[in-house]
This record gives structure tokens, C-alpha cells and sequence, in this order.
């Protein structure tokens, strides 16, 4: 009767191992499920056009389907990162104070993806004249 009672007793310890590791096994794979990416990243630099750094200088991504933007500032070596933005079509603006504006379209970013795209800005100052169509002040008729 010991034997038996050993016997069963092995077949239960291997029955909850196996269960154990079983489950493991699943609770591993659904995480690995969970884990895959589904965004894309753009990162780049900054400089001006002699090469240096632009620490501060200001990167806008639009989504152009959307309309939704995310903006960074870029760190102290000129380096920007926007991560997690869904796929499709961008826009990038970059902008610092004295120069003009990098603007680049046709960005389109891709799952899994980083894509890298450097700015190199012109000093100058970028104007922009709005015209209204309004009543001229003077009558040129008369």
C-alpha cells in the first residue's frame, strides 16, 4: 500500500509540474505577444550651417492624416527623439530663434522603424506678410 501511495504521489508532483511549466510557457508567449512594437521614432540633430550645435532649438512632427503634432526641444548636444508616433505621413518643422525654419515634408514613417533625419539651419530671419482683403483707407476713385 506504501507503493502505491508513493506512485500516486510521484504522479501528482509531475502532473503540477507540468501544469507549472505549461503555464509558464503561456503566460511568457502572451507577453511577448503584448511586447511588439507598433510605433515608429524619429530622431535627427541640429546645427547651423557652420556645424554647431543648436541646444534648445525647437522640432515639430504633424501627422498629416490626423493633424496630431508632438513637439521636443532638442537636449544639449542638438539631438531630438519623438518616439512612439504612429505610422503614416509627416510633416517636421524645426525652428530656433535667428534662423530660418527647416520645413520637410513628405516624411513617412514606417512600424518598427527609426527613422533619423539632421537639420542643418541658415541664419536668417523667415517673414511672413498676411493680406486681408480690406477697404483701402483712401478712395483712389475720386
Amino acid at each position: 500500500m506504501t507503493t502505491a501511495v508513493q506512485r500516486l504521489g510521484e504522479l501528482l508532483k509531475h502532473a503540477l509540474l507540468g501544469f507549472g511549466l505549461g503555464t509558464a510557457c503561456l503566460l511568457l508567449t502572451g507577453a511577448s505577444a503584448f511586447a511588439q512594437i507598433s510605433t515608429a521614432q524619429l530622431s535627427g540633430r541640429v546645427t547651423d550651417q557652420h556645424g554647431a550645435i543648436l541646444q534648445g532649438a525647437n522640432v515639430t512632427a504633424t501627422q498629416v492624416d490626423t493633424g496630431y503634432t508632438r513637439n521636443v526641444v532638442t537636449d544639449a548636444s542638438g539631438s531630438y527623439l519623438l518616439s512612439n508616433l504612429s505610422p503614416g505621413p509627416y510633416r517636421l518643422q524645426i525652428s530656433f530663434p535667428g534662423f530660418r525654419t527647416h520645413d520637410q515634408e513628405g516624411i513617412v514613417l514606417h512600424v518598427a522603424i527609426s527613422d533619423v533625419i539632421n537639420a542643418r539651419l541658415e541664419v536668417g530671419v523667415e517673414t511672413t506678410v498676411t493680406v486681408v482683403g480690406a477697404r483701402p483707407l483712401v478712395d483712389v476713385q475720386s
